[in-house]
């Protein structure tokens, strides 16, 4: 079964669609519809958009011409559309003459009001749709993706109800809802007055921490005066092998290509280039000083596992000078290294350990009787946190290493206003160490004590140090400004520069160029071909080793010149020099480009052999035709005059 497809808006100007649907949602992806909202619309020439032109004037339809490049892609995207409706659903939709440029639904994002509206993606994730398949209404609306208006406040927030207060003075503290009102709210803050110092105490403990000069590794080739060849091996895994057959790993191990890890404190990745710390080339420096014959076979050729008798040629016992390199190297601490993603950015374990017995000294401290409370009164539903809303309000939300956060979810391992220190960043989440341990906590990979560590998500906690969703204790004043930029860290190797959508890199593999009707973007392919070969073509030589029909044919001698018949030698024509005529005695030509046997057939090739009718040939066969050794035939084209 085929389905024809109408297209309502088929005799309408585009300016008129454009003005009724952009601004309107719509749902696209038919079969499979998924919604979204409409933000341009465009042709073969012209993209169409809704600007003001004058601030708080109504909004016009302006049509902004393609670019040379973006009319090759608008084309591109349609045929794509129309052979995918095709091919794969069977759906045949008519010429594709109007595009709708749409962005998805995300899902629903609170209101400071406490309204529950609908977030579209940003224009990174828009897609194109053909009008004619875009559906304007559904009977059956998903109810996860239903608007809500604002709850009443004694609803939303129960008398009773665990929140955590946003005010410039207590900022992140924990408090309860006591009372409620038609537009405000009162709630008791229950804190230590210390507790604001505490969050730079923890921040100088990172800021304070031993900072790293890194260099490239070229640059680090040239400081310890070695090849970067050397440096390379040296500091990722270099195995010898030892009279028994075992392996011994006499590298440094603080760089792994391959697995995509790094060192912290020692080695990372930018770009292109790995860089090394301060760190990293003292220890490459020491190990040079002290066993130089390791560095000299560093530079050999070949993939071989070299011997320990080939490092150490001068020993001995090779065998027990490798088993002291490597007790040098654990006396170094090289095997207590941590690889970690060059994803990813952590603190050492030394900081960590720093973090944690501050953390236990402050909690040490406090007594019962500094524990304050505090009522306040009158304060708009914006100034409080419902765990249940964190995952609304708190995207978006920047975090860096040192960091004092709260825990404002209310499920999960973590237990509820558990506050921590972030000692990791992630590219999707960032892990924490906490004041004190839990059931679910973990080491982080022996980064931290027993219990204490876990791996949440951005939007899950609060930033103390770094506060960013402040809000006003008067229900008259204005909303602070949210943060709007999405907060994505980025460690490692990554490009620096995107290309623009739809064009190409600047480098790096591309596919190759589109065919049409079979043929590449410069038309049919043209074999070059031998007019002089075949049997019994122009020019050839006939069966039985006769004379070539044509004297006057240009042939090739021995050395290579091409000569007109008369002796005399011929300036080669434009283009590549033919091969002499072939025969039965003549020297095979078989090359590729030549065309076979028998004159060409349809699509440029043919069977060896094969029947034709050649005139001005007289093979002994008065009716003209000859006999061949293919069992079909052909008509041959008549040689120029």
């Amino acid at each position: 079964m085929v389905i024809h497809i109408e297209n309502p808006h088929e005799h309408r100007k585009v300016e008129h669609v454009a003005q009724e649907m952009i601004g309107q949602r719509t749902f696209t992806g038919w079969p499979f519809l998924q919604e979204g909202l409409v933000t341009a619309v465009s042709d073969a020439l012209f993209k169409y958009e809704k600007v003001a032109m004058v601030p708080g004037s109504p909004e016009k339809v302006i049509s902004n011409p393609h670019t040379q490049q973006g009319l090759g892609l608008w084309k591109m995207k349609a045929e794509k559309i129309e052979h995918y409706y095709s091919k794969r659903c069977g759906v045949i939709t008519g010429n594709i003459d109007v595009l709708l440029h749409v962005r998805p639904l995300k899902g629903l994002k609170r209101l400071d009001t406490g309204a529950f509206v609908k977030d579209y993606e940003g224009p990174e994730k828009e897609l194109e749709q053909a009008v004619q398949m875009a559906v304007s209404e559904v009977n059956s609306e998903d109810p996860r993706y239903i608007e809500k208006e604002a709850p009443p406040l004694s609803e939303e927030f129960p008398e009773g109800s665990k929140v955590f207060f946003l005010g410039e003075h207590a900022y992140g503290v924990a408090a309860q809802v006591s009372a409620t009102a038609e537009d405000t709210l009162s709630v008791v803050l229950a804190f230590f007055p210390s507790e604001k110092t505490e969050n730079d105490k923890f921040k100088a403990v990172v800021a304070n921490r031993f900072q790293n000069k890194y260099f490239p590794s070229f640059r680090v080739a040239e400081m310890l005066g070695i090849s970067s060849r050397a440096l390379s091996k040296i500091t990722s895994s270099f195995m010898v092998l030892t009279a028994d057959g075992s392996k011994s790993n006499l590298g440094l191990s603080l760089k792994f290509e391959g697995k995509g890890l790094k060192v912290i404190e020692y080695s990372r990745k930018d770009g292109r280039f790995w860089e090394f710390s301060d760190k990293a080339i003292q220890l490459i420096h020491d190990y040079k000083s002290t066993y130089p014959e390791v560095f000299r076979v560093l530079d050999r050729g070949g993939d071989a596992m070299l011997r320990a008798t080939d490092v150490f040629p001068e020993e001995s016992h090779p065998d027990a000078k490798v088993k002291e390199v490597k007790s040098w190297l654990n006396s170094k601490g090289v095997r207590d290294f941590e690889p970690v993603s060059l994803f990813c950015d952590q603190l050492a374990k030394d900081t960590v350990k720093q973090i944690e017995a501050l953390a236990d000294d402050l909690t040490a401290n406090k007594e019962p009787g500094g524990f304050k409370k505090a009522i306040v009164k009158g304060i708009p539903r914006q100034a409080v946190l419902k765990p249940s809303h964190a995952v609304y309000r708190l995207q978006n939300q920047h975090f860096a290493l040192g960091d004092r956060v709260t825990m404002v979810q209310d499920s999960g391992g973590v237990p509820l206003s558990f506050k921590g220190v972030v000692i990791g960043m992630n590219a999707k989440s960032m892990d924490v160490v906490w004041d004190a341990a839990f059931m679910s906590g973990t080491t982080l990979g022996d980064r931290c004590s027993q219990y204490r560590g876990s791996t949440v998500e951005f939007w899950s906690c609060l930033n103390l140090t770094n506060p960013q969703f402040l809000a006003s204790t008067n229900p008259k004043a204005p909303t602070h400004q949210q943060p709007k930029a999405p907060f994505k860290p980025r460690f490692g190797p990554h490009p620096s520069v995107q290309p623009a959508p739809g064009a190409q890199p600047a480098s790096g593999f591309r596919p190759a160029p589109h065919s049409y009707n079979g043929f590449g973007r410069g038309g049919p392919v043209h074999i070059m071909t031998n007019p002089n070969r075949g049997r019994g073509g122009p020019g050839g030589v006939v069966r039985g080793g006769g004379v070539s029909a044509s004297k006057s044919a240009p042939t090739i001698s021995e050395n290579g010149s091409a000569n007109n018949g008369h002796g005399k030698a011929a300036s080669p024509p434009n283009g590549p020099i033919v091969p002499p005529a072939r025969g039965r005695g003549g020297p095979p030509f078989r090359g590729n480009g030549f065309e076979p046997r028998g004159g060409p057939l349809r699509g440029g090739f043919a069977p060896r052999g094969g029947r034709g009718f050649v005139p001005g040939v007289d093979r002994g066969n008065p009716r003209g035709f000859h006999r061949g050794r293919g069992r079909g035939g052909h008509f041959a084209t008549p040689p120029a005059s």
